[in-house]
């Protein structure tokens, strides 16, 4: 099988990464009061792609310190959609797909996983992917193959799990690397090997996508940005506690003044 060397050269959370530097580059310069008191440098459009970046980086990182005995691919093309990540080891292969819940209280209940209050279909999305996966490494490989869905919530604060779904695999990020570490082996190294090859060939996938054209100058300025919007918080933060301690004081001097002024009476 024809390799497929743009996939294998993708990056985690390239595609989010290339939406939020588009984004970003049709937005005027912020102004230099903006800056100061810390105004967030991201659009509207720009701020849902920004957090699932970020959570798809950190996934990324996880699966690819996952060791030799593991092969991991980013933003495998499933079409009109992508795969978060793909991961091949001999415990199986599992299909990624990546939740940012950071900051945020998680319930999942069926299908819906809700965020924040919000409801999320990011349980069928995961379940649809895992199953185009396994569509096409089968006609790939002429035979069955099984492809385990996982949904990874990064970071969540609290998780609420009212009915968990059957087909698909639920975990924090925190769990994600202990889970597959431990998963008990369902093949040898040479099948792993096979699965590897038919999934990085540019035969396998639909409408394969260029990849990793710039990944380098992607993440340059996808870290350029990722330091502005830190610094914009920092700068927040920082005048959100002076405004709440000169608040404090301008409370204790006034209760001061009418305590001075009840005992003077």
């Amino acid at each position: 099988m024809p390799q497929n060397h743009d996939l294998r050269g993708r990056i985690a959370g390239q595609s989010a990464m290339a939406a939020v530097v588009e984004a970003q580059s049709r937005r005027a310069p912020r102004r230099a009061v903006a800056r100061l008191f810390g105004i967030s440098p991201l659009t509207k459009q720009s701020r849902a792609q920004y957090r699932g970046a970020v959570g798809e980086l950190l996934v990324g990182s996880i699966l690819d310190r996952l060791g030799h005995s593991w092969d991991v691919l980013h933003g495998v093309p499933l079409g009109d959609t992508s795969l978060d990540h793909f991961a091949v080891g001999r415990a199986g292969v599992f299909a990624v797909t990546v939740v940012n819940c950071q900051g945020d209280d998680v319930a999942v209940n069926g299908d819906e996983l809700i965020v924040a209050r919000s409801v999320s279909t990011a349980i069928v999305t995961a379940r649809t992917a895992a199953r185009a996966v396994a569509a096409a490494l089968s006609t790939a490989l002429g035979r069955d193959v099984d492809v385990i869905a996982v949904l990874v919530m990064v970071e969540p604060v609290k998780v609420s799990m009212l009915a968990i779904p059957a087909d698909v695999q639920i975990l924090t990020s925190m769990q994600l690397e202990q889970w597959l570490a431990s998963a008990p082996a369902l093949f040898t190294g040479e099948e792993v090997a096979t699965l590897s090859t038919a999934a990085e060939a540019s035969t396998t996938w639909p409408h394969p996508q260029q990849a990793a054209q710039k990944s380098r100058n992607l993440t340059r300025a996808f870290v350029r940005i990722h330091h502005d919007v830190r610094a914009a918080s920092l700068r927040s933060f920082f005048w959100i506690v002076t405004a709440l301690i000169v608040t404090f004081l301008s409370v204790w001097v006034l209760v001061s003044v009418l305590t001075e002024l009840v005992v003077t009476s």
